[in-house]
């Protein structure tokens, strides 16, 4: 056989074998080398850690602050010589607080989650700011930080809020708020203002003094929000716009029936 056609049946034969042969997926890495890094995946996770431990570390110093608060001290609103505890009130007269700054006073804790968005959609909508703040973060707000006006007051008010719900019962409660807020002439009690303003009593059945009307405590209830503005004795047509709708709230929530709201309309003149 010639030199030329056994080199070219032994190439042939060897790309003959060569495709019978089994192939294997196999991949090559130097002995040592260690694994590529995500470096995209690292970063994310430490970013998170990084911004769970700062979050962790703002309560830890708001709730350092907020224990400052000694929520005992809300019992010296009861040494006023004008204070008169909500339970010796017309059911209307609380009524008229609760209808107009937290219909759920009564089934929320320190804070209202569905008030919040309430406020906030009414906010958007309407382009009208809104408050989203539950009594109880009110009474905290008036006594502790009614000069200071930031997200981290917002944060302390409601974790020494949270501390006063389970000191205080709700009617304690939206009793120190009722005698400790501003209604106009120098009148921080709802009894104070009741007798200032109309001569009347929150005392309910008093023998003393005839007992604060339907119509007069939606009058204070509405007056709270801007009480150097709302004049009782000259209201503006804002301040009768508001009074009407704190009365509907009143009987829409079961505070005063349909005769009483007729009859607070009329006395209201519309």
């Amino acid at each position: 056989m010639k030199r030329s056609e056994r080199l070219s049946r032994e190439s042939k034969n060897a790309r003959t074998n060569t495709q019978n042969a089994p192939h294997y997926n196999t991949y090559y890495q130097p002995v040592g080398a260690p694994p590529k890094k995500q470096k995209g995946k690292g970063l994310f996770f430490k970013i998170v850690i990084g911004l769970i431990i700062i979050v962790a570390i703002f309560f830890g110093v708001m709730y350092a602050m907020s224990s400052k608060a000694n929520v005992d001290d809300l019992k010296t609103i009861k040494d006023k010589s004008t204070y008169v505890p909500v339970s010796d009130m017309p059911n209307y007269t609380k009524g008229a607080f609760i209808s107009m700054e937290d219909e759920r006073f009564y089934d929320h804790g320190a804070f209202d989650v569905k008030g919040i968005f309430r406020a906030l959609f009414s906010t958007l909508s309407d382009h009208n700011v809104q408050g989203g703040s539950t009594i109880s973060q009110q009474v905290v707000k008036n006594y502790y930080y009614d000069n200071e006006q930031s997200f981290t007051r917002k944060v302390k008010e409601i974790m020494v809020a949270s501390r006063m719900e389970h000191e205080y019962s709700k009617n304690e409660i939206l009793s120190f708020y009722i005698n400790n807020i501003y209604y106009g002439d120098n009148q921080y009690t709802i009894e104070g203002a009741a007798n200032h303003y109309f001569g009347t009593t929150t005392v309910k059945d008093s023998q003393n003094m005839p007992t604060i009307t339907v119509l007069q405590s939606a009058i204070l209830a509405s007056k709270i929000n801007a009480p150097s503005v709302y004049d009782v004795n000259d209201m503006s047509q804002n301040y009768v716009n508001r009074v009407k709708i704190n009365l509907e709230k009143m009987k829409q929530q079961g505070y005063i029936n349909e005769e009483q709201y007729k009859t607070a309309l009329a006395q209201l003149g519309v």
